[in-house]
């Protein structure tokens, strides 16, 4: 019978696998190349993210004071390469990469860092053409920031004393790689835009590799491209070399005497073009000149055509017939409304009351004897109507039947009695006769 065996507990076991891990030479310093997920950066700077391929997945975690020495930004989706050791995580019993360093993979970090970089400053609107400032034809003062050592400032200095010597030249030294190369360029800039009669920067340096060249893709450096008060020109390494600082300037030369040739005019060729275009301007001002006087004439003629001296006599001829047919014409108006008027005269005459007044006064009075005699015989005709009815009214008057023996009786409301029942005993009743009136009592009804 075999001994009971003793459990570990979580803690112990973790341990073991601790002690494992610790003791395997291959876990202490590995590479491991993954796809970034799960990305976070909290506020304490560290990383914590996940490295996966097809088939499984690492937890990782790097350190802020190794976080800071990442030259990139990393971002989910990147396929990287991770440099650190493996070791367990008590807390959730898994093991995780501890993180030394990190790259991208296919493609250098600081490669990397540059274009995140240029992205970045693009989307601010850093490197937009409407932003760009014009330079001058022909500038005072150039002040040249650059090595003071190498060959770029000779080249610069010799190109543009050629080129034009009346331009000054002044020369800001500084450092253009190796540590502190961006401060140092920047400050530069300042120091070269508060120069009197300044009115072009030109930042040059020669050529060199990615890495010598790296000042020139610094961020600070691009600003202060953009802020400094008079415009850049860059001169950056060779021709085919394009850092984020040709991206910000003003104008970008291929090389620094290229820069210099942007910035300072060639004086002979500006003569020879000033000649040209005064010799361009004075002849189109001749043929302009000449142009114009020939219009001049045409409207001349134009003007003596249309010119009222010339169609007076015309006009005073126009204006003497248009009198006389007018003359003509209102003779002939008066002449036709004076006939008009005779024949009105005439005709008012013929129907003048004054004419008429006899015959109509004779009429009058014919006409006031016949209203005369018909008026007297409607009269008499009137009159015998009247007496007639004055005759028969007389014959039916009241009074003439009371005179004649009759009377009238009369209650007390002065109503016509036509009966005796009528009344009652004790009412007192008023008799009219012809010659007066009787009150009388009922004694019997």
């Amino acid at each position: 019978m075999t001994a009971a065996r003793v459990p570990f507990t979580v803690s112990e076991l973790t341990g073991v696998v601790r002690g494992a891990l610790a003791a395997a030479p291959a876990l202490e310093d590995v590479l491991v190349e993954g796809e970034l997920s799960n990305l976070r950066n909290p506020g304490s700077g560290h990383l914590y993210f996940t490295l996966k391929d097809a088939l499984a997945q690492l937890r990782c975690v790097c350190f802020r004071s190794n976080a800071v020495r990442i030259p990139f930004h990393p971002e989910a989706g990147m396929t990287v390469i991770a440099r650190g050791h493996v070791e367990v995580y008590d807390a959730e019993g898994s093991y995780q990469l501890y993180v030394d360093g990190l790259e991208p993979a296919g493609i250098g970090a600081i490669a990397l860092a540059v274009e995140q970089r240029k992205r970045r400053l693009a989307a601010e609107g850093v490197f937009d053409v409407a932003a760009k400032r014009a330079l001058p034809l022909l500038p005072r003062r150039v002040a040249v920031v650059t090595s003071s050592t190498g060959a770029a400032v000779r080249d610069v200095v010799t190109v543009a004393r050629r080129r034009a010597r009346a331009v000054g030249v002044v020369v800001v030294p500084t450092p253009v790689q190796g540590e502190g190369a961006e401060a140092s360029i920047v400050r530069a800039l300042r120091a070269a835009e508060r120069l009197p009669g300044v009115e072009v920067i030109l930042l040059v340096r020669g050529g060199g590799s990615f890495e010598d060249l790296a000042a020139f893709q610094s961020e600070d450096v691009a600003r202060a491209i953009r802020t400094v008060r008079v415009p850049v020109v860059t001169g950056i390494g060779h021709e085919t070399d394009t850092t984020i600082a040709d991206l910000a300037a003003d104008r970008r030369g291929a090389t620094p005497s290229n820069a210099a040739e942007i910035a300072v005019p060639d004086l002979g060729a500006l003569r020879e073009e000033l000649l040209a275009r005064d010799q361009r301007l004075r002849s189109g001002l001749r043929a302009e000149l000449a142009a114009q006087r020939r219009a001049l004439a045409g409207l001349e003629d134009r003007l003596a055509a249309v010119s009222p001296s010339r169609r007076l006599p015309a006009l005073r001829q126009r204006l003497d017939g248009r009198m006389a047919a007018l003359r003509a014409a209102a003779l002939a108006e008066v002449g036709q409304k004076r006939r008009r008027l005779d024949a009105a005269t005439a005709a008012l005459r013929l129907a003048s009351p004054q004419r008429r007044l006899p015959g109509e006064r004779e009429a009058l009075r014919r006409r006031r004897g016949d209203l005369g005699a018909a008026a007297a015989r409607v009269l008499a005709a009137r009159r015998a109507r009247l007496d007639t009815a004055a005759a028969r009214l007389e014959a039916l008057s009241p009074q003439r039947v009371l005179e004649r023996g009759f009377s009238i009786t009369m209650d007390a409301g002065g109503a016509v009695l036509r009966r005796a029942a009528g009344a009652a005993a004790g009412d007192l009743l008023t008799t009219r006769l012809a010659d007066g009136e009787l009150r009388s009592r009922v004694v019997q009804s």
